[in-house]
C-alpha cells in the first residue's frame, strides 16, 4: 500500500487522455476474468449460444455501469473509489440453482431480491465503525486478496478443470507474463510501471502464439460474432418469479456477498487514502449501496448478478494509480464492450495463463497491503489470538472443504470462501477478546 506521496495519480486527479485511456483499458482486461460466467450457467440449463452471448453481454453492461455509479461520489450513493464490478461469483452457484428450480424468470426474481437485501444491509453498516480495529481491517483486507488465490492458480497454469494435467507450455506463458509485469513494475520507466500489466498481457500472448500455436485457432470466434448487437432476451425469458424455498440460500449469498464488497471497499480506501487514521464507514455504505443497486440492475435487464473486484483494486495499489476516474473510463469502455461482441469476444479470447498471470500479480498487492495493515500496530495476546484463530478457521475452508458440508444447509455459505469465515471470526472474537474492556468502559470507574 503506497504512502500518499508516491501515489503517481490520487484519487481525485484527472489523468491525461492517453494514460487515462491506457490505465482504463488495463482495468477493464481484468474485468473480463468474470465475464464468461453468465455463459456457463446459460449451458447448464440448456439454453441457445445465443442467449448466453445476450446473458454475457448484458451482464458487462450491468457491470460497467456499477462501475462508473461505484465511483461517484454524491450525497447518495458510490463510494468514489476505484472499485469496478465484475459478474459475481459468489451468486454462481445459487443463481444456476434458481435457474434449474424455475427457470430464468426465477433467477432474475431471486437476484433483485438478493441486491435488495445488499441496499438493506448497506443502511445499517455506518454504525458499525468499532467492529473494525486495524487489526481486523488488515486481516479482511488480506484474505479479499487470498480468497482470489485458488481461481488465480488454477488459471495460471492453465486449468480448466480439476486434475488437469499441466503443460510446460503452458506454465511457461505464465511465467513471462507474471515476470514482465513484477519486471516492469519494479525496473521499468515510469511509463513502463503505469502500464504494467499491458506489457505483461502483450508478452503472455506473444509467448502463447509461439509456444500454443493452437491458441491462434481461437481467434475464429472472433470472426462468427457480429461487429455491434443490442443485447435482448426473449419476451418468455423477461418474466419474474419469486420462490420462498430460495430465500435463505440468496439471504446468505447477500451476506456474505456484501461482507466481500465490504473488504473490496475497505482495501479500496486503504490504498487510496493512506494516511487516514481509521476507517470512514460513510463512503463504504454508499458503496455497498451502490453494489446492491447494480445487483438489482443486473437482474432487472436479465443479466447475472454482478460484485466488486478485489483484482482490480490490487491492480490500482500496483500501478499506484487510484484516480476514479479511471474507474469511470474503464466502466464506460466496458459497457460499450456489450453492444460490440466482436471486440469482447476478442478480449475474451487472451490466453487462460495470461489471466491467471495478471490476477497473481494484482492479488500479491492486495495481500501485502492487508499484511501493513495489519501489524500497523503492536499485537498483543488478544489481537495475536484473533488472527491466528480467524486465519485458521478461514483457511480451513480452502483446505479442507469437504468437513464444512455436513453442516446445515442456510448456514454452509458462512463456510463457503476464507474471506466470509475470516471476517465473520475476525470481528466476533476482537469482540469477545476484549469484552472485558469494553464491559469496563461502560460501567465507567
Amino acid at each position: 500500500m503506497p504512502p500518499q506521496s508516491n501515489l503517481v495519480y490520487k484519487l481525485d486527479d484527472i489523468p491525461p487522455l492517453g494514460p487515462l485511456l491506457m490505465l482504463s483499458v488495463q482495468q477493464m482486461m481484468l474485468m473480463f476474468t468474470a465475464a464468461t460466467f453468465p455463459a456457463l450457467i446459460v449451458r447448464e440449463v440448456g439454453g441457445s449460444m445465443e442467449t448466453a452471448s445476450t446473458i454475457v453481454s448484458i451482464t458487462m453492461i450491468a457491470a460497467g455501469l456499477g462501475s462508473i455509479l461505484q465511483a461517484l461520489r454524491n450525497r447518495w450513493i458510490g463510494s468514489g473509489y476505484l472499485c469496478p464490478n465484475v459478474c459475481g461469483p459468489s451468486y454462481l452457484t445459487v443463481s444456476l440453482q434458481a435457474a434449474w428450480m424455475g427457470g430464468f424468470p426465477l433467477m432474475r426474481g431471486m437476484i433483485i431480491f438478493a441486491g435488495v437485501l445488499e441496499m438493506l444491509f448497506a443502511n445499517a453498516v455506518r454504525r458499525l465503525r468499532f467492529l473494525f480495529p486495524p487489526v481486523v481491517v488488515g486481516l479482511v483486507v488480506a484474505f479479499v486478496g487470498i480468497n482470489v488465490i485458488s481461481v488465480s492458480i488454477t488459471n495460471f497454469f492453465g486449468q480448466v478443470y480439476a486434475g488437469d494435467s499441466l503443460r510446460w507450455q503452458e506454465m511457461l506463458i505464465a511465467a513471462i507474463s507474471l515476470f514482465t509485469m513484477v519486471g516492469c513494475s519494479l525496473w521499468g520507466s515510469p511509463a513502463l510501471k503505469l502500464y504494467c500489466l499491458l506489457c505483461g498481457i502483450a508478452a503472455g500472448w506473444l509467448a502463447a502464439a509461439l509456444l500454443t500455436p493452437e491458441i491462434l485457432s481461437t481467434l475464429e470466434q472472433v470472426h462468427a460474432q457480429p461487429f455491434f448487437s443490442i443485447p435482448f432476451l426473449d419476451v418468455n425469458l423477461l418474466d419474474l418469479a419469486f420462490s420462498w424455498e430460495m430465500v435463505l440460500p440468496f439471504f446468505i449469498i447477500s451476506i456474505c456477498s456484501t461482507l466481500k464488497s465490504f473488504g473490496n471497499i475497505l482495501a479500496a480506501q486503504k490504498i487510496s487514502e493512506p494516511e487516514r487514521d481509521g476507517v470512514d464507514m460513510v463512503p463504504i455504505a454508499k458503496g455497498l449501496l451502490a453494489d446492491g443497486l447494480t445487483t438489482l440492475a443486473a437482474g432487472a435487464m436479465g443479466g447475472l448478478a454482478v460484485d466488486t473486484s478485489a483484482s482490480n483494486v490490487g491492480l490500482a495499489a500496483a500501478t499506484r494509480s487510484v484516480s476514479r476516474w479511471i474507474a469511470i473510463t474503464a466502466g464506460i469502455i466496458f459497457t460499450v464492450l456489450g453492444f460490440f461482441p466482436k471486440l469482447s469476444t476478442m478480449i475474451a479470447t487472451i490466453p487462460r495463463p495470461v489471466v491467471g498471470a495478471s490476477l497473481v500479480f494484482a492479488v500479491s498487492l492486495m495481500i501485502s497491503a492487508g499484511l501493513k495493515e495489519m501489524f500497523s500496530e503492536p499485537l498483543d495476546q488478544r489481537k495475536s489470538f484473533v488472527l491466528g484463530l480467524s486465519c485458521i478457521f478461514g483457511l480451513s475452508t480452502e483446505f479442507v472443504p469437504t468437513l464444512f458440508a455436513h453442516l446445515p444447509t442456510f448456514i454452509q455459505p458462512l463456510f463457503g470462501s476464507p474471506l466470509a469465515t475470516t471476517t465473520v471470526f475476525a470481528i466476533l472474537l476482537y469482540q469477545l477478546f476484549h469484552l472485558d474492556q469494553i464491559l469496563g468502559k461502560t460501567k465507567g470507574p
